[in-house]
């Protein structure tokens, strides 16, 4: 069992797919700062310390990074359940294991690739950043602390992997009940939308519902922990939808 899930967390991440959507999400972080990019390059004056790590941080929270996220976190393996069942694969497969190995193996190569390729985005974003911005920064003043961005990306971190994760997983799960490729892209994104529209027009209140509130701890009881706690109990029900999915289609093999 430990092969088979492990087998499937390394196709995840081994993919063109993974790292095109992690290469993406880092262009996304300088496309929805380009103001303060060329404002920075335009700039004969040193730049402030620690300005490498803003651009990304503050980047986090636009529009055009969190709107890429059901979209790219799909990207990677949430379609490959339907793959495998549309090419046969799944025949020759399913019986050189079990079926609750075949299941956790999917579930957590969609889990993690789900989660890591905008970890992975964001932290190429924030390597970049610092090559190219670092070398014109200026030094910190004598007692100055220059704050630690570094630090805060690492602890924005799990809220992304975990609301990546969901993401990609409910678009595999979609695309098992209806066996199509193109739901396991288009749901995360649809369902996202349906979301922020409920939320935005109708009700305010309920921030646990609120794609946008799961990236922060804002209004949330724990903090992120709270927020963590959401997202692993959709998780979870996303998992088990899935698995009743595939031990249903598996009886038809």
């Amino acid at each position: 069992m430990r092969n088979t899930i492990m087998s499937g967390v390394r196709q995840s991440v081994r993919s063109a797919r993974f790292w095109l959507g992690a290469v993406f999400i880092a262009a996304a972080v300088f496309l929805a700062s380009m103001d303060g990019v060329l404002e920075a390059l335009r700039s004969e004056d040193p730049l402030a310390a620690g300005f490498h790590g803003d651009l990304v941080v503050k980047a986090m929270s636009a529009d055009a990074i969190v709107i890429c996220l059901p979209i790219v976190c799909a990207l990677p393996y949430a379609a490959s359940y339907v793959d495998e069942v549309k090419t046969g694969f799944i025949k020759l497969y399913i019986h050189r294991t079990s079926q609750r190995a075949y299941i956790l193996g999917k579930v957590a190569g969609c889990l993690v690739s789900g989660g890591l390729v905008m970890v992975a985005g964001l932290w190429l974003a924030y390597g970049a950043s610092a090559l190219v911005f670092l070398p014109l920064e200026a030094a910190p003043k004598p007692g100055e602390e220059t704050p630690a961005y570094a630090v805060e990306l690492a602890n924005a971190c799990g809220p992304v992997f975990l609301s990546g994760g969901f993401w990609a997983l409910f678009g595999m799960t979609m695309s098992s009940l209806m066996e199509s490729r193109y739901i396991a892209y288009a749901s995360p994104f649809i369902f996202y939308y349906i979301c922020i529209i409920l939320c935005e027009r109708y009700f305010s209140w309920l921030y646990v519902i609120y794609p946008k509130a799961w990236l922060s701890a804002e209004g949330w009881q724990g903090g992120r922990w709270g927020a963590a706690a959401v997202l692993g109990e959709l998780i979870c029900l996303a998992a088990l939808a899935f698995g009743a999915s595939v031990r249903k289609r598996v009886r038809e093999l």
